[in-house]
């Protein structure tokens, strides 16, 4: 990152880039691409930073940095030594003969980089989104030095409007160290500009994006591109093409795969936003699970995703006071549990380490929303009980 791109971000009011960071739970996750786009906006990872102090540590000096605007290099010196009493520092082998690089300077160069301008532009999103009715025209403003790629540089300029679907899936960062920005302009800016359209110019292809660690087995993921009007292909680094701060602040969960949305999950229940839920400060609903495509078929429901009402919440912590906010927290792993369909009814059952629990989920008349309208911890009697009633689901 430049002088100047540096600068600009630190220039930047940090409210909203710290907002976007601290709304993030954790996620533990061994290679880059197993957190995957979208699920970034509410999962805190660092690829081999599985143990929670270590992951803890980063992210701690990566809020301080939003917060403070530190330098990579200050940055570096204050959380080096902390990550090497953690031991989480240098090649270290594995069981299996291989050898990793778990920190190293050229790794918290990545991390500093990545965070600052992820948080800072997604910040900036929600800003423009909020003065959009003032300034309803964007501009991608990319850094025009010899470091700039080729496909970045030929955006450079370009005016959208800001609901144009480009924004959806181009709005920067576009990669691993891309220093692109976005500019909000008024209509009197933009009388001797071209605005363009991105109809019919957005697609998608597979890539290749790595190797399964077990089996060799090439991982293929679809990445978007948008077709300039020269005929030049842009496309974000894998991983890369999504709006960071429409994915924080405006998710549409039904939009993402199930695997990605499951990601999302795992760092939003995680986060404060539901811990506040959770203590009734604030009110509306919170997704809390993520059905396969056979389960929504069974149910008859269009919608993959399970949301906790505000007044189910409630009921909850009055008939059920000895539930604690970290059990709510493995809401997501229903999708491990067995079901059993009752009526219009679905019954989970899973454990978490030794405990079974029992959750039951509601579509609504119309299919369109899915509901949790009870969790509480059971017996295997009753799911014996249960599953002479009911008709059990594989699946």
């Amino acid at each position: 990152m430049t002088d100047f791109a540096l600068g600009y971000l630190l220039n930047l009011p940090p409210e909203k880039a710290v907002e976007y960071m601290t709304g993030k739970g954790l996620r533990f996750s061994w290679d880059w691409h197993d957190t995957w786009k979208e699920a970034h906006a509410k999962a805190f990872t660092v690829a081999k930073a599985m143990s929670a102090e270590v992951l803890m540590a980063i992210r701690g000096e990566v809020e301080a940095a939003i917060q403070g605007g530190a330098t990579q290099q200050e940055f570096e010196r204050r959380l080096a030594p902390r990550l090497k009493e953690l031991g989480w520092w240098g090649r270290v082998e594995q069981e299996n003969g291989k050898t990793v690089t778990l920190g190293s300077p050229w790794r918290l160069k990545v991390i500093h980089q990545t965070n600052l301008q992820t948080s800072y532009m997604a910040g900036r999103w929600k800003a423009m989104t909020e003065n959009a009715e003032a300034r309803p025209y964007w501009q991608y403003v990319a850094v025009m030095d010899s470091r700039t790629r080729l496909a970045h540089r030929a955006l450079h300029g370009k005016v959208f409007r800001c609901d144009d679907p480009f924004w959806k899936k181009f709005h920067p960062p576009n990669g691993w160290g891309c220093r692109c920005r976005v500019r909000a302009l008024a209509p009197d800016q933009v009388r001797d500009l071209s605005v363009e359209s991105s109809e019919g110019r957005i697609g998608s292809e597979e890539r290749v994006i790595g190797r399964n660690r077990e089996t060799g087995a090439p991982i293929r993921r679809p990445v978007s591109f948008y077709r300039l009007p020269n005929g030049l292909k842009f496309a974000p680094d894998p991983g890369w093409d999504y709006n960071p701060g429409e994915a924080a602040w405006q998710p549409d969960l039904d939009r993402f795969d199930a695997e990605t949305a499951r990601q999302y999950l795992e760092g939003a229940i995680t986060g404060p936003a539901f811990s506040r839920f959770f203590r009734g400060e604030v009110g509306g609903k919170f997704p809390v699970a993520v059905l396969g495509e056979p389960e929504k078929r069974a149910l008859g429901s269009k919608s993959q995703v399970v949301t906790l009402s505000l007044d189910t919440m409630e009921k909850q912590l009055s008939h059920h006071p000895e539930l604690r906010l970290e059990e709510y927290q493995k809401l997501p792993r229903i999708t491990d549990g067995e079901v059993i369909q009752q009526d219009e009814h679905r019954l989970i059952f899973f454990r978490v380490e030794d405990r079974l629990y029992k959750a039951v989920v509601k579509v609504t008349r119309d299919g369109q929303e899915l509901y949790l309208v009870s969790f509480y911890r059971t017996d295997e009697a009753e799911m014996q009980r249960d599953s002479r009633r009911g008709k059990r689901i594989d699946g």
